[in-house]
């Protein structure tokens, strides 16, 4: 009887598991551009990600970003929860020649908190939405640190409430800099209608994966 009551349980553990998804924790310094994004590894839905922010002068730590997959555009949702600073969300495109283009970002979801929040639409006028499944980049960095191309910013973020398209300057080229001096802190982006990405992502899904192998490969 004993036996069957665990195995109940474990059933019931591994459904919730499934229905939620796993998290994701920073592995190292998730990098700042799409050539060092960090990719998540797993299968199937993802509903966290989690990691910080640290660091001083030019080459401090102000901006992590992660690859990722949507795979329900009307159920797309990006949350932080009670970060550790004031931070902001920005989601881009990722092109076939290998670039970001910016498509939303916002700094607070509303008057009442500095927590920033993604959904598949924009409240700016700008009509830019998410609105095909697909591989894409997020990137958390702290209240006044932005992305800019070489033209230079990339989102107008006029009114901190609002989710903005990428209506700056330079927001219809891909993805080159940042600027601002930004705030560090610990973070964790709570996801709905995202998966772990299909496909490998540039630079370090190589090492995060030869991690992983050479680990496998040890308790064998």
């Amino acid at each position: 009887m004993q036996s069957v009551i665990r195995a109940s349980l474990l059933l019931t553990a591994s459904t919730s598991l499934v229905v939620a998804g796993p998290d994701w924790t920073e592995v190292g310094d998730a990098g700042s551009f799409l050539g060092s994004a960090q990719t998540p590894l797993g299968v199937g839905a993802i509903s966290r990600i989690s990691g910080s922010l640290g660091g001083e002068g030019e080459s401090g730590d102000f901006e992590d970003m992660f690859i990722i997959s949507v795979d329900e555009p009307m159920a797309f949702r990006l949350e932080l929860l009670n970060p550790g600073f004031d931070a902001q969300l920005f989601i881009f495109n990722i092109t076939f020649s290998g670039g970001a283009l910016g498509l939303l970002a916002n700094d607070n979801a509303n008057a009442g908190t500095t927590d920033p929040i993604l959904t598949s639409m924009s409240t700016d006028g700008s009509s830019a939405v998410l609105d095909l499944p697909g591989i894409y980049a997020v990137a958390i960095a702290g209240a006044g640190r932005n992305p800019t191309s070489d033209n230079g910013l990339i989102f107008d973020l006029a009114n901190p409430f609002e989710i903005s398209g990428a209506d700056g300057p330079g927001g219809l080229l891909r993805h080159t800099g940042w600027t601002g001096e930004g705030e560090v802190g610990d973070y964790a982006v709570e996801l709905e209608g995202i998966d772990f990405a299909k496909i490998p992502a540039p630079a370090v899904t190589l090492p995060i994966a030869m991690l992983g192998l050479a680990a496998t490969r040890r308790r064998r």
